[in-house]
């Protein structure tokens, strides 16, 4: 039997080129000197407790290849055995930074949970995704963080700790908030399309997740706030804007602008914030 490695905790990708190397090729030896697929042994070999994530879940991929549905799900339990104690300790961890009652607390853990398994076996079974084969715990960590995100955006919870509770928000409403105005040209249009000089931004925007754009634009100085809904919520032009706000057309134009900006440096911060 192949010498097994340890994978702590702590482990990280900022190992040396050499360390890595070496890390892939002993990988690459323990699945190699495994038994054949699906046999007594090979079920017996991958459930003593020190095989490495990473050649489990090259398992699981094989299995999916075979199309065996009872073999991958029967490894997918092998690998929340092996990271279930760990999870639970981050969601308890994290959890406790938000504001909320102990039983909205209680209901959350139980979601982040499900969310984390739901959004980890979607990546093991992504055979694109080869860095889980290489480094498991750190490609758990970045999952965690999405997931932790999208699970607080999802709760209407802000993740600024300024700003404890936000609206829900009917998704239908996002959808059509998220997407960049887009009109046909008609010859008694007069305006036609809205010309946005910042198109970084509007990349940026585009690029979000919608939940966590509504969230920003509702946190917005009224002002900027009110042209943003109305031109891209709405889908009003500009000079209808202008009219309803009783301002120029120019001025509508400078708060768009104005708007983008503090959006994407919203955006900024806030990854900042989650993702470190």
């Amino acid at each position: 039997m192949v010498e097994m490695v340890d994978v702590p905790d702590n482990y990280t990708c900022e190992c040396d080129d050499e360390e890595d190397a070496r890390r892939r090729a002993t990988l690459a030896q323990i699945y190699a000197a495994l038994p054949d697929y699906a046999t007594e042994a090979f079920w017996e070999e991958i459930q003593v407790p020190e095989i490495p994530l990473e050649v489990l879940t090259r398992c699981l991929r094989t299995a999916i290849a075979y199309q065996d549905t009872e073999g991958w799900r029967r490894i997918f339990e092998l690998i929340v055995l092996h990271t279930q104690e760990v999870n639970e300790g981050w969601v308890c961890k994290v959890l406790q930074r938000v504001l909320v009652t102990e039983d909205e607390r209680d209901a959350l853990m139980d979601d982040l949970h499900a969310d984390l398994y739901e959004h980890l076996l979607r990546a093991l079974m992504d055979p694109q995704r080869l860095f889980w084969e290489e480094n498991f715990w750190h490609c758990l960590r970045f999952e965690r963080k999405h997931v932790y995100q999208r699970l607080l955006m999802r709760e209407g919870i802000w993740s600024n700790p300024r700003a404890k509770k936000s609206m829900r928000i009917p998704r239908e409403l996002v959808v059509r908030l998220n997407q960049i105005l887009q009109r046909e040209e008609r010859e008694d249009d007069r305006y036609g399309r809205m010309a946005l000089e910042d198109e970084q931004a509007q990349k940026q925007l585009r690029a979000v997740e919608e939940s966590d754009l509504l969230l920003l634009v509702l946190h917005l100085p009224e002002k900027f706030k009110a042209v943003v809904l109305l031109v891209f919520w709405e889908g009003r032009t500009e000079a209808e804007t202008a009219r309803v706000l009783g301002i120029s057309d120019r001025t509508v134009r400078n708060r768009i602008q104005v708007a983008l900006k503090l959006l994407r440096e919203s955006l900024l911060a806030e990854w900042e914030m989650v993702y470190g």
